[in-house]
Formats: structure tokens, C-alpha cells, sequence
């Protein structure tokens, strides 16, 4: 008997392998957040209050002992009065809340597991419904920063236009998006030039928010700055986009890129240096929003080593970071409007944030880098009436921090403690226990979020995996009455097995599960070795491990697959609170 057959029962239905995956697995992390968030906390009503000891409003003002009112998935009211009876009081007293922010420059599905042997860039291709299940995890991770709405600059295979529906239809959790699809760019090889207003005409026919056009080299450990489309081509697309009521951003590494790019119309630059007078008063005049996108070069210095990047490609990612801050300054103090964005990809996810750190060194205030992410980027998205501020008739996107934000820009990057989502609660650190309201309309949705996979916590790491393994061990040996103390109240286990060619799936409480294993006249005691272990630690309070497994019975090899385990901090420490596993046979 293979663990956790149970004789059927507590079924509750059949979702099929990709079902599997998309309902119960959501690739071990998210999709068992706000099932496992979904066990520990109570749902909330569809008007609820909030307590805030500061809020900032759309001008930056502070109001003291804040009252937010929010109905559904909108703000209903801001003032100091009494919260209406009868709704849900949330206290963040402790705390002040600031609008969800907006990163404006994502690659949202660029995602990489981490597997050892592996890197970023180089990955095997992977299915796009493959890809956007995984990318789930760069979502919740973003979630976490504080930052709520993404503008995504560039994705292959449709995949932004799935994520973006899917959490607009409140099926994935995670920011919403504003996408472009795949970027235009020039030809390679010295192929034939494409008709650019063509090409823009068909981003926008297949789903585009944006259009995304490269219009020099540089990317990764490369700050090459060669123009590579000129400014009759920018001009061709960007003006047929317009037509199309959709705005542009366009890529320049290099200084005439960004020139051309201006003169072209561009509503948004992404990145640039050494950007002359002319060009930045171009900016100023026209409204040209710049994303100067200074952090994700950090970035790829930090992480030089998981992308394998060559010693001679650091110091000239150095030099191109000064003078990104320096046109950045000059631009700034010549009054061109700069949106934050960090150009996330891969691992950089939760840390969307960091560019305002670099704002402040090129002569913002606080208050200036916070519009940076909050009204400027709001206005540029077209949605200066719906987000970007508390106020009513705003999307209830709040951000609750611990510090205050006007005073120091690393209460934005580093104290973000609690996150609300078109009115679900989507993060909470506040360790008030009040998150995962799954499914909320709108595409909130629900996720825990503290601390993400970037974060090392060895001890900690190793007492999540040490709990698994007592269990595990427990388990092959029938000990169900020790499983049962590691299993958390109201747990539920999900077993999907392929038996003669068919995909199978149970779901039982553990209760269920473990009485129908002590039912079973003839067990046989098992081990199962357990490798490629991934731990996550979400904070206090929320924990997952993946692993792949064997069972072994008498030295031999029964059944192979991968175990996902989602456990909560309890009193007495941490407990299963959800167990899935998919089992193939070894032979």
C-alpha cells in the first residue's frame, strides 16, 4: 500500500494533471498559502475599516489616527471619525499606510527555481502554462515589497496577457498588470527592416496594454549603447500606437537612442545615460515620464555569480550605474518626471523596491521618491483616479510600513509589514494573523507573504525540514499517533497518483487520512529518501518545503514523485498544515 491510500475516502473530485498543478499544488507555494491562510483565518466582510496611526494622502499630507473605509474592492472614505458599526475593525494603530505602490518596469516571467547546476538565463524551455504556473511565485514576491500594480515590459509566448487575466479573474495571485507582450525590436542578423507600424498595430490586436519597442542594445551583464532602430522606426510604431489609444515605452541604453525615442514620443524612456541638455529639457516640456531603472544594474552585480557572469563584465555594469545617477540627478533638478522601476527578473523579485534608495542620492526627498511610485506612475498607467492614493473611489490598495516613510526612504524598501490588494489582504507581517482572503473580485486574491526565498535563514531552514522529516519517518515506520502531532489542526492532505495511464486525486482532512492508514490490516514499512529539498520561510508564521522523494521498501525503489508541504507557526511550534504529493511508480 502506497502512503496515503485511503480506500477513497474524503474524494472530492478529480481536477486532472494540470488541474493538479493549477489547483492544488500552484507549484507548492501559493496556491497552499491561501489554502493553508484559509484554514487559520476567519473571512471578512465586504465593508471594513481600517486603523491606521498615519496616513499620507494623495498631496503628502499626514493624517493622524486614520479611518479608511473600504467597501469591496474601493475606498469609501478617508477621515479621523469613528469606523461605521457593525464592520470588521483592521488595527495597524502601530503603523503608517501609504498607497500600494507601482513598479513600472517588470519581467514578471522570468522565473528560475534556483535547481543547483542551473543559472537564469540558459534554462531548458519550459511549456508557457508551465511558466506562468511558476512565474506565480515572482507575483506573490512582488506583493510582498508593497507593490501592487506592475507595468510588464516584455514577455515571449503570451504569458504576461495569462497572468494578467488570471489575477484579474482572481486565479492567481498577484499585482495587477499592465502588460506589453513581446517588444519590438530590429531585426537580427541583418535581416529585412519590419514595417513598424504593422508590428505595433499587432501587439496591440493581440492583448497589449503597452508597446515595448528596443531601441538600442543592453541587457544583463551588457551595457552595450548602440542605437539599433532609428528615429524614423520610432516614430512609425509609436505614432501607430497612438492611433490605437496605447501608449509606448521604449528601451535605450545609449544617450541618442534616448534623444530619438523623446522626439518620437515616447510616453515612457526605460534606462539611459549620459543624456545631453537638449534631450532633458525635451523631457521636461513634453512630460516624458523616465524610468531610469538604476537598481537592476546593482542587481546584476550582486548576483554575478548565480548568472555566471564574467569578471571583466563588472566594473563596466560599475561605471554605467554612476552615470545612470548622474543623468538622473540632472534630470530630476530639471524637473523631468521619474517613475520608479526595477526591471525585476528572475531572482530580483522582492526587491522591486530598492530603486528608491537610489533616488534619494540623486536628490529626491522621501515624499518625492514615494510620488515616484505612487502618483507619477499612476498617471502614466492612465489610472490617476483609481490608484495611487487613498482617497474614495480609489482601488483599495494599502500599504501598511513601520517607520515613517517621509522621513526615511527605507521604511519604503525595508518596513513594509502588511499589504492590502483591491481590498483582500494580501501580506501581513503584522503578525495580527488577519491575511488570505482568496478570491476576492477584482483578482486580489489572497497570499501570505513575510519573508521570501531570498531571505537566508539557515536555522530556521533546517527546523522546517526537520519537521518534515519526523514526519516522513513516523509515517514509513506507522507511528500515525506521533504524525498526528506534527499535523496541524483541520489539515488537509492532496494525493494525485498515475495509475494505468490515468491521473487520480484525493483530498482528505488529516483526520480521514490517517484513520484510513490505521485501517490498513497490512502495512508495509517503508522509508522515502527525500532530495532536492526548497524551504521557504514566509515570516513567523507560514512555512513550505518541496522536495522530490523515493519510497523504498526492501531496498527497493516503489514509488517516486514530489512532496509539497505548506506548515504554520503554532504556539507550540511549527506544524503541517497541508500536505500534497504526486506519486508515479519508480518501475
Amino acid at each position: 500500500m502506497n502512503r496515503g491510500q485511503a480506500g477513497g475516502v474524503g474524494r472530492v473530485g478529480q481536477v486532472g494533471r494540470v488541474g493538479h498543478l493549477a489547483r492544488v499544488g500552484r507549484v507548492g507555494r501559493v496556491g497552499l498559502t491561501g489554502l493553508a491562510l484559509a484554514l487559520a483565518s476567519p473571512g471578512s466582510a465586504a465593508t471594513k475599516a481600517i486603523r491606521a496611526g498615519k496616513a499620507i494622502d494623495p498631496n503628502g499630507k499626514v493624517i493622524a489616527n486614520a479611518v479608511i473605509v473600504v467597501d469591496d474592492d474601493r475606498i469609501k472614505s478617508i477621515g479621523t471619525g469613528a469606523p461605521p458599526a457593525g464592520v470588521d475593525v483592521i488595527d495597524l494603530t502601530r503603523y503608517t499606510v501609504i498607497p500600494g505602490m507601482i513598479d513600472v518596469h517588470t519581467h514578471m516571467t522570468y522565473f528560475w527555481d534556483r535547481t543547483p547546476g542551473t543559472r537564469p538565463l540558459g534554462q531548458p524551455r519550459r511549456p508557457a502554462g508551465v511558466t506562468t504556473a511558476l512565474a506565480a511565485e515572482n507575483a506573490r514576491r512582488t506583493l510582498e515589497t508593497g507593490v501592487t500594480t506592475v507595468r510588464d515590459l516584455g514577455a515571449s509566448n503570451e504569458i504576461d496577457y495569462a497572468m494578467r487575466d488570471l489575477i484579474n479573474m482572481g486565479k492567481m495571485v498577484g499585482p495587477r498588470m499592465f502588460v506589453a507582450g513581446q517588444g519590438i525590436s530590429a531585426p537580427r542578423a541583418g535581416g529585412p527592416a519590419p514595417d513598424y507600424r504593422q508590428q505595433a498595430e499587432a501587439r496591440v490586436a493581440a492583448g497589449s496594454d503597452w508597446v515595448k519597442i528596443y531601441g538600442s542594445r543592453g541587457s544583463y551583464q551588457s551595457v552595450d549603447t548602440t542605437q539599433t532602430l532609428t528615429f524614423d522606426e520610432m516614430k512609425a510604431a509609436v505614432d501607430a500606437a497612438h492611433a490605437k489609444n496605447h501608449r509606448v515605452a521604449i528601451h535605450s541604453y545609449g544617450p541618442s537612442g534616448v534623444k530619438d525615442a523623446v522626439r518620437a514620443g515616447a510616453d515612457s524612456i526605460e534606462h539611459g545615460i549620459d543624456l545631453d541638455e537638449e534631450t532633458i529639457a525635451d523631457m521636461a516640456r513634453r512630460g516624458t515620464v523616465w524610468v531610469p531603472t538604476i537598481d537592476h544594474n546593482r542587481y546584476y552585480v550582486e548576483a554575478k555569480d548565480e548568472f555566471g557572469f564574467a569578471p571583466d563584465t563588472i566594473p563596466p555594469l560599475r561605471t554605467y550605474i554612476e552615470k545612470n545617477l548622474e543623468s538622473t540627478r540632472r534630470a530630476f533638478t530639471a524637473g523631468v518626471k521619474i517613475a520608479m522601476g526595477s526591471d525585476a527578473v528572475y531572482t530580483m523579485f522582492g526587491q522591486n523596491t530598492r530603486e528608491l534608495g537610489w533616488f534619494i542620492k540623486a536628490g529626491m526627498t522621501p515624499a518625492q521618491a514615494l510620488a515616484s511610485a505612487t502618483t507619477i506612475p499612476a498617471a502614466l498607467l492612465g489610472q490617476e483616479t483609481t490608484l495611487g492614493a487613498l482617497a474614495p473611489g480609489y482601488f483599495a490598495d494599502i500599504v501598511a510600513v513601520d517607520g515613517d516613510p517621509l522621513a526615511d526612504v527605507n521604511v519604503l524598501i525595508d518596513g513594509v509589514r502588511w499589504v492590502m490588494k483591491g481590498g483582500a489582504v494580501v501580506v501581513d507581517r503584522t503578525g495580527s494573523g488577519r491575511s488570505g482572503e482568496a478570491g476576492r473580485s477584482g483578482g486580489s486574491g489572497g497570499a501570505g507573504g513575510t519573508r521570501g526565498p531570498g531571505t537566508t535563514d539557515k536555522s530556521g531552514e533546517r527546523a522546517i525540514q526537520d519537521v518534515v522529516e519526523r514526519f516522513l519517518l513516523h509515517l514509513g515506520d506507522h507511528q500515525f499517533d506521533a504524525v498526528a502531532t506534527l499535523l496541524a489542526p483541520r489539515a488537509l492532505v492532496a494525493v494525485t497518483r498515475l495509475r494505468e495511464g490515468q491521473w487520480t486525486n484525493s483530498f482528505q482532512t488529516g483526520d480521514e487520512w490517517l484513520t484510513a492508514m490505521k485501517k490498513n490490516p497490512n502495512p508495509v514499512t517503508f522509508r522515502e529518501p527525500i532530495t532536492n529539498v526548497t524551504v521557504t520561510i514566509d515570516g513567523d508564521h507560514l512555512a513550505y518545503l518541496r522536495a522530490d522523494f523515493q519510497v523504498m521498501r526492501d531496498g527497493q525503489a516503489q514509488s517516486k514523485g514530489v512532496d509539497q508541504f505548506t506548515l504554520v507557526r503554532e504556539a507550540s511550534g511549527w506544524k503541517i498544515a497541508v500536505v500534497a504529493y504526486t506519486s508515479l511508480a519508480a518501475r
